[in-house]
Formats: C-alpha cells, structure tokens, sequence
C-alpha cells in the first residue's frame, strides 16, 4: 500500500465514493420514478378530465347555438304552426339532416312530442315524451336521456313565434349527441387513456374488455363511487389502474358520469430494464469521469459552459444570448454552427408568424365576407318590398304632397340603403359585375373632371398617364366607385390640404417580388396609385382597414364600407391591392390589375329610358318570400299579365299541371326551399315545352352555378328590383326565342 502513489489513492478513494453515491443515486432515481409514474399518471388523468370538460363547454356551446339556429329557421316555425303530428314527424326529416345530430325531438307548447328523429333503433316516443317531461319539470336546456340502451346529451331549445323577446312559443326542439362505442374510442385516442361512459351502475360505452367492465362497475357501484375527479388505484383483475371518475350530469338530473384509467402496470414495466442498464451506465460513467477529471481543464470547459448556456436560452426564446468563441479548436466550430443555426431559427419563427397573422387576416376577412354577402341578400328582399310598395304609393292618384314628400324621403332612404347593400356585397365579392376591356387612363380622366369640386380647392390634384398603359378587364362604373372611395378617403385624410398624385404603369411582377406582396403571383399588371399627403396610417390601423364597418372617423363621417368595396371590387376584377404608409408621411395605395389584349369597345350614350310596356300573357311566378312575390304580381297584373303565384317550386309545379290555359313565362327566384329554380325551369319544360324562363337571384352567387345545364343562357333580375326592370325583363324573356335568349343579368338601379 505504501507503494502506491497518492494520485492513485486519490483515484481510487474517488471511485470508492463515486460508486456509493451512484448507487445510492440510483435507488433515489428508481424510488422517484416510480412516484413521478404514479403522479403524471394522475396529472394525465385529471387533464384528460379536465379536456373533456373543456371540450363539452365548447360543444355546449356549438350545439347550443345550432340549436338556436335550426328553431330560428322559418320553416321550423311555420312547421310548428300546424300543429299536425303527422306533418311535423313527415317533414322533420329534413330537419334532422340540417341538423346534423344523432337527435330530433320536435314537440308542441306543452311538451308532447310530434315528431322524433334518431340515427339508432331503440328510443320510441313514448320514452322520449317521458324524459323531455322531466327535463322541463326541472328546467333543464341541456340534460341526459337514456332509452332503448342508448344514452344522449341533449340540447332544448323553445321555438318562438316572432322575435324571442315577446316569448311566444309555439313548440319545443331538442337536438342530442349519442354518447356511445365510437365516441368512447375518439375521445380514449385524446385523452391515451381507457374510457368508459356510466349510466348509474351500467356501462353505457367503454374501450374496457367485457370482464374488466364488469369488475369496474362493482369497484365503483354504490356508495364507493367517487365522482370528485380525485385519481385512485383500483385493481382489474390482475392489472392495477389509476382512475378518476367524474358526474356529467346536472344536479338532480340523472346519473351519468365518465371513469378515465391508466394502466399503472405498464407504465411502470420499463423500470425493471431501466435499473439495470442505469447501473452499468452508472460503473462506466464513474471509470470514466475518473479518468477524464485528469484530462479536463478549465479552458476547455469554460466555452463548452458558455454554449451549454447558449442552449438552455435558445430554450427560452432568448436568440441574442451572449457565446464565448476563441481559438480554432471543434468547441470554436461548435459554437460558430451553433451561432448560425440559431440565427437562421430566429429568422424561420419570425417568417412564421407573419405567415400565420396573415393566415388569420385572410380566414377573418373571409368570414366576414361571407357573413356581409349573407346580410346583403336578405336586406335585398326587404329593399325590394320597400322600394316596391313606395312606387305604387307614389304612382297613386289623389296623393297630397305631404304623402309624396314622405313616400319620396322612403324611397331616398331605400335608396342608400341599396347603395349601402351593393357595397356590402362588393366587399363579399358576390356583387353582379359587368366586366369589360377598358382603358385605365380614359376613366380616371374622366373622373378626374369632377375630382377638384369633390375634394376642394385646398389639396392639388395631379394625373401622370402612361401613354402605353395596358387594358384591363374590369366593370367600369365599379372602377369608378373605387377610384372616388380613394380620393374621398385622401380627402379626409388631409384636412388641411395637401398633395393627391394619381399614377398609372404597366408593371411585370416576377417572382421574388410576388413573394414580398402575398397573395400576389407573377405576371403582367396595370399598377394604379393613389397617394395623398395626409396624416398617414399605423401598422394597427393598415391591419384593419379594409375591413367592412371600421373607420377612424368621427361619428356620422363615415360607414366604414368605403375602403372595403375598394377590396371587394379589385378582388372581385382578379386584382391585388397594397397600402404603404405610415404616421406623419401620407399613404399610397397601389391597386395591381391584370393586363389584357383586345380592342377596347366603345358604347354610345344611355337613352332616356322609355314607358313601361304593357302585356297580356299568362305568367307563373314562383317566390318563396311572401312580400316580393306580392309585390312583384302587383306590378305585372298593373301592366295587365295574367299572373299565377307560387310560394315555393312544389306549388308552382302544380299549378302549372292543374292549369287548363297557356303559360307564357316562369318567372322564378333561384334559391327556394324543397326545390330551386333551376330544377323547377327543368321540370316546368318536361311538362310545357314552349313555356319561357326568367329568373330573380339576391346576389351573384347563384346567378349562374344553381341554374344548371339546361338554361345557361335564361336572364337573371338582380334584387332590389324597380317595376321597369322587372316588366323589362319580362318583355325580353317573352320576346326573344327560348334558344336564344341573351345572357344578360339586369340589375335595378334605384335613384
């Protein structure tokens, strides 16, 4: 022993205690991992819990909401209104479809089911007239039903006649979800775990063996069914699992709650493997750090500390933290690679949530769109009985002038209200358009005649042409909407005068500049720019301008719609649009229209429009919307047509076979309930081959794609419509031949 040197008593009184503490280490890590077993199991199972709670809140929600929406639809209601079983149970079948639910109960003011709907065999009426009583007994919208041996989270909605507030119910709808084998496995693959869904003491739906359910149920029956969420250890068979079980129910309402269990036995299997390999690693690792704790220095491991340092604040988002970096050596090339790596992830995540931001922008202005096109086509048909009936009324012999002053102030405001409409649906991009080759220069010209006396003598109006400009394809008098929008909107954005600078060039776009502007693509445009000298735009306010109803105006100066048609009618044209400003330097708004080749038509000046003509022929009009259809029979039986209504394809279809005299023309709204008008001009042919065809539509969405095949070139009247158009269109319809009637889409314009 005195012969051996102190460095290697110093290396083997390092591995006596290295190996002591590894050992003892190792039975700590083993003791500790079986604890962190037990308790992410735990965790896991009280946030797969807590995710189905979340999820049921939102789906609460969501069918909540539909549920609100199938009882608001007005065939719902006027369903209800008969009061005949027979019909509300033949005709809820479309209903439930809508609805798309596993449930439909349809019920009348005092809760006796007419009509039920389920995508499974076993729940009759009677069962389910006796679980809807003792919901509404307790005054439960959303409660749990079993029957048949199924069990169904259910949504109660009252059916209003009218508005809700007046609380005029006239019946009673519930939607359910079937909780059953399928919805156990989707939410098991969520939540990794076994799920089983209880009805009291029976199993309704589980991912369970037959025998483990059966031993789960008599674990938890009784009072030893702890519905707390509180994870405990149960034994099935000869397999431990950890489960929290949890009531889904109301309070007083049914016994229905979810079980969640983990396997506590395989999850800790891998720790028997785990000891062993941990304890060779454990001997090597101690040889080794001995004999590396000679070869180690503090100039090797102080950069190596750095970068380590480096990491843990990549970690943490932190891409500016601070790395040592001297000599030439592999620690040197690490930490350079490590450098770059991280600047090349910084640039990727910042590249990414552009993208995704702009993602989100596009998703929300798409939304937005659709639900302003949806408003605009309803607001059409209220327009179109509004403006109607104030025509008869000024037409009317034996007004005073107090009366024509007050039918002429409904029509002005009609008036602004299709003006309004028309935006809304510019915005939407579903405003029918009139494109046409034109020349960019000889419009802004044009209007540039009458740009001083709009935005006044203190701001200097200025137009370069290019003399070689392109022609574009595009609807001129929307071109026209757009280029006023601008010019008001750099109006009000110099109120103390100004510059307004008006450009036109043709500009190729190629790649690498398309991918600094999305959603641009590469190609050939006429670029048109508008700049002003105002007080400019922020970052916040150029991510919202275009959105329909935003404005930074005051009260009463603005709709907010301006600049929103400005984007529905260059995207509506296949045109891109960009805003550069910022606060204090003015804005320029660059509109990119695509080029095309072609002459450019030239149009002679409108004519004073002619009287009214008068007719005699036999129409059928088919409206699903009482107050349009009235009116528009008003106004043909006026000019002395002979006319046959219809509320719906079905009606007009049997009028039509039930009429023993010619039918000149149909005259049909395109989008109906039970049949469209496409499939009614179809049928109507079958059966009266020389009969005409013209249509009605709200907005352009369905000028053309609902027509089908067979009428492709049928005239189309655009709502709100005034009595010239719509007797105008008539004429056309019954003049020109059925195999040749021109494809036009006339389009009231209301002054």
């Amino acid at each position: 022993m005195r012969k051996i040197r102190l460095r290697t008593k110093f290396l083997l009184s390092l591995l006596a205690i290295s190996a002591g503490l590894t050992a003892a280490t190792l039975l700590i890590v083993s003791y500790s991992v079986q604890n962190r077993v037990r308790e992410s199991i735990r965790e896991g199972l009280r946030n797969s819990v807590d995710t189905y709670q979340s999820f049921e809140k939102q789906r609460e929600e969501s069918l909540t909401r539909s549920a609100e929406l199938i009882a608001n639809l007005p065939n719902v209601r006027a369903l209800m209104t008969t009061e005949d079983p027979v019909t509300i149970q033949d005709a809820s079948e479309d209903v439930y479809r809508l609805s798309r639910n596993d449930l439909l109960v349809l019920a009348n003011r005092a809760g006796i089911v007419s009509g039920l709907r389920t995508s499974a065999l076993g729940l009759d009426r009677s069962t389910a007239q006796d679980l809807l009583r003792r919901s509404l007994d307790r005054g439960e919208s959303r409660d749990w039903w079993f029957g048949g041996g199924h069990l169904y989270e259910v949504w109660i909605q009252p059916i209003y006649f009218g508005a809700p507030s007046q609380h005029t119910t006239i019946g009673l709808l519930a939607v359910g979800h079937e909780v059953d084998e399928r919805a156990a496995r989707d939410f098991s693959n969520i939540a990794s775990s076994e799920v089983v869904f209880h009805f009291g003491d029976i199993p309704v739906a589980s991912t369970l063996a037959a025998a483990q359910q059966s031993d789960l149920a008599h674990q938890l029956s009784g009072t030893a069914r702890n519905l707390s969420g509180t994870p405990r250890e149960i034994q099935l068979g000869a397999e431990r699992f950890v489960v929290a079980t949890v009531s889904l129910s109301p309070e007083g309402g049914p016994a229905v709650s979810l079980s969640v269990l983990k396997s506590l036995d395989k999850a800790t299997s891998f720790l028997g493997g785990l000891n062993h390999s941990l304890m060779g690693l454990g001997l090597l690792s101690v040889l080794a750090g001995s004999v590396l704790v000679f070869l180690i220095s503090h100039t090797f491991t102080r950069p190596l500390a750095s970068l380590v340092g480096g990491v843990r604040a990549l970690e943490k988002g932190d891409f500016s933290y601070p790395l040592e970096s001297s000599g030439g050596d592999e620690v040197t090339e690490v930490t350079g690679a490590f450098v770059r790596m991280r600047a090349h992830m910084e640039k990727s995540q910042n590249e990414q949530r552009q993208l995704e931001e702009r993602l989100r922008q596009a998703h929300k202005m798409e939304a937005v769109g659709r639900l302003a096109g949806g408003v605009a086509h309803d607001f059409n048909n209220l327009l179109t009985i509004i403006r109607g009936n104030s025509d008869l009324l000024i037409d009317r012999e034996g007004s005073d002038n107090f009366h024509r002053r007050c039918v002429e102030q409904i029509q002005k405001a009609a008036g602004r209200a299709v003006s309004m409409t028309r935006q809304l649906l510019a915005f939407s991009r579903m405003q029918v358009l009139q494109p046409r080759v034109i020349e960019l220069n000889t419009i802004v010209a044009e209007m540039g005649k009458m740009l001083p006396r709009l935005i006044g003598e203190d701001i200097e109006y200025s137009f370069m042409p290019d003399p070689l400009l392109a022609s574009v394809k595009a609807d001129p008098g929307q071109i026209e909407q757009v280029f006023l929008n601008l010019a008001v909107n750099a109006r009000d954005a110099m109120p103390n005068g100004g510059n307004l600078t008006i450009q036109t060039t043709n500009i190729s776009i190629d790649e690498g500049e398309a991918e600094k502007r999305p959603p641009m693509t590469p190609g050939l445009y006429v670029l048109l720019s508008v700049t002003d000298t105002g007080h400019g735009m922020d970052d916040a306010t150029k991510t919202h301008i275009f959105e329909p109803f935003f404005t930074t105006k005051e009260v009463g100066k603005g709709t907010g719609l301006g600049l929103a048609t400005v984007y529905g009618v260059v995207k509506q044209s296949g045109g891109f649009i960009w805003v550069i400003s910022s606060p204090g330097k003015g804005t320029t708004f660059e509109i990119y229209l695509p080029q095309v080749s072609g002459p450019v038509p030239k149009f002679d000046l409108e004519t004073k429009p002619s009287a009214i003509p008068h007719g005699s022929e036999t129409i059928l009009v088919a409206e699903d919307e009482a107050g349009v259809r009235e009116l528009a029979c008003q106004f043909l039986r006026v000019k002395g047509y002979t006319v046959l209504e219809a509320k719906d394809g079905r009606e007009a279809l049997e009028i039509a076979t039930k009429h023993s005299g010619p039918i000149h023309l149909l005259l049909s709204d395109m989008v109906m309930p039970k049949m469209n008008g496409g499939e009614l001009a179809g049928r109507l042919k079958a059966i009266r081959p020389k009969i005409r065809v013209a249509f009605m539509s709200g907005y352009s969405e369905f000028s053309r794609g609902e027509m089908g095949s067979e009428f492709p070139r049928a005239p189309v009247l655009q709502k709100p419509f005034s009595p010239a158009s719509l007797v105008g269109i008539v004429r056309e319809a019954l003049a020109e031949s059925t195999t040749d009637q021109s494809t036009k889409t006339i389009e009231s314009r209301v002054t």
